[in-house]
């Protein structure tokens, strides 16, 4: 019998498996798909794409800096297989990580029998806990005549091995526009239709028009507000008597998890009933079973997973810790500019009864994106007395890498004055932090 038995091995399962290997557990992972949707379907096939996205776009300006080239053509079948040679290398991690831990991978499909009973085809496994691991897969809402159409979801759209000259998204979120950004830049003439009001509506509005603005650059048509009323073969017929034509359709509608193990287990779900409830150690309602990632919500994001994972592993092995601050989550679009931001936003921090005070440093008075043409800003929302950092927006070049500096600051109990504080290079980025600072205390020298 295991220790631990744990269903799932993405970033949330083979991160729990190491760590409760290292706290001592004996530990079985089940799973079909190493690496979960991260490796083989998100994250990493989106940075790798995004990176042939990111050098054809620069080499297209590069008559700014004197330079005269010219793209002669893109083969995506080379950019599949280098995308497909990375997910594996990845894949091969695991595996090891696994071997030098004395952690059995059992390569199947799980069947949940009770709470310690666990089949992969007629074998049957036992532990002493469970943890659920399962991730989530794509929903596609199921809009007249999609069945009809050969329709490509987050799973399968880095498996073409030919550039479309049209391609259509249906939807407005994170990952429908970080694909228009994969695309876009590449040649292909890139649609977006979504039901929504506007784009990436949990994003700040500072950086929505930022990313309006910068889709429209790239010849992106983003088509709000629209009820489609049928997909045809070729294109997409509205309920306003547009028609959107394209070679290839994208459908990005959402992620949904598969709650068959929590039904079979009698597992208390949460208020949405989409689901699994958890307490602060990520212990379901059933005593020795836990879970984390997509399957109890939050962002869907795979550091959540692999942090939830390390605090789930700790309360296994009967080490209990804090549970993860989602508020300190880094949420992110792999776009360009990059935008990433954490915490409250001005309004919700407001909401909560917040005196809040917002400050802005544009990067256009930054002497490093003035060398590299971006755009963009760093947003610091603050409360007033006591200057303690409730979140922060940054746009622009390696925002992402940027914006974990004042995560950090604000883990380690720091304010607004230790921003202000704090020494940085010239030229970065990242001086747009210390300038923030400065703006919210009345100090920059950039206004």
């Amino acid at each position: 019998m295991y220790d631990l038995i744990i269903i799932g091995a993405g970033p949330g399962g083979y991160t729990a498996a190491i760590r409760a290997a290292e706290l001592g557990l004996k530990v079985g992972v089940i799973s079909e798909n190493i690496g979960g949707t991260c490796i083989n379907y998100g994250c990493i096939p989106t940075t790798a794409y995004l990176e042939a996205s990111r050098l054809a776009a620069k080499i297209n300006s590069a008559a700014e800096l004197g330079i005269t080239t010219k793209i002669e053509g893109i083969d995506l079948k080379v950019l599949k297989e280098r995308k497909d040679q990375i997910s594996a290398q990845l894949q091969m991690g695991v595996r090891s990580l696994f071997k030098s831990h004395k952690i059995d991978l059992i390569e199947g499909t799980g069947t949940v029998q009770d709470s310690q009973t666990v089949m992969v085809d007629d074998k049957k496994f036992r532990g002493k806990k469970l943890l659920l691991a399962t991730g989530s897969r794509p929903k596609v809402v199921p809009f007249k005549g999609l069945d009809q159409v050969d329709y490509l979801t987050t799973e399968d759209v880095f498996s073409l091995t030919e550039l479309p000259e049209k391609l259509t998204i249906i939807g407005g979120d994170i990952f429908a526009v970080d694909m228009a950004f994969v695309f876009a830049p590449l040649g292909v003439k890139v649609t977006m239709v979504d039901a929504a009001p506007d784009i990436l509506g949990t994003e700040d509005d500072d950086a929505r028009e930022a990313i309006r603005s910068e889709l429209k650059r790239m010849g992106v048509a983003i088509h709000s507000g629209v009820k489609i009323s049928e997909v045809k073969q070729n294109s997409i017929q509205t309920e306003q008597g547009e028609s959107f034509g394209f070679d290839k359709l994208l459908v990005v509608t959402g992620r949904q998890v598969d709650l068959t193990t929590a039904e079979v287990l009698g597992l208390q779900l949460d208020e949405s009933k989409r689901h699994v409830k958890v307490d602060r150690h990520y212990q379901t309602s059933a005593a020795n079973v836990y879970a984390i990632g997509d399957l109890i919500g939050g962002y869907m994001l795979a550091g959540e997973a692999m942090a939830e994972a390390m605090k789930a592993a700790a309360a296994i092995a009967d080490h209990p810790e804090a549970p993860v601050d989602r508020k300190l989550l880094p949420l992110f679009l792999h776009t360009e500019p990059e935008v990433a931001h954490f915490g409250y936003s001005a309004k919700a921090a407001a909401d909560e009864g917040y005196d809040v005070e917002t400050a802005v440093s544009s990067l256009a008075a930054n002497g490093r994106n003035l060398t590299s043409g971006g755009q963009g800003f760093v947003k610091i929302i603050s409360e007033k007395k006591y200057h303690q950092i409730l979140g922060a927006v940054v746009v622009g070049p390696d925002a992402i890498e940027t914006l974990h500096t004042i995560i950090a600051v604000v883990q380690c109990e720091g304010t607004v004055d230790e921003l202000s504080d704090t020494l940085f290079a010239h030229p970065t980025y990242s001086e747009a932090i210390n300038d923030a600072a400065r703006v919210f205390l009345g100090k920059s020298t950039n206004k």
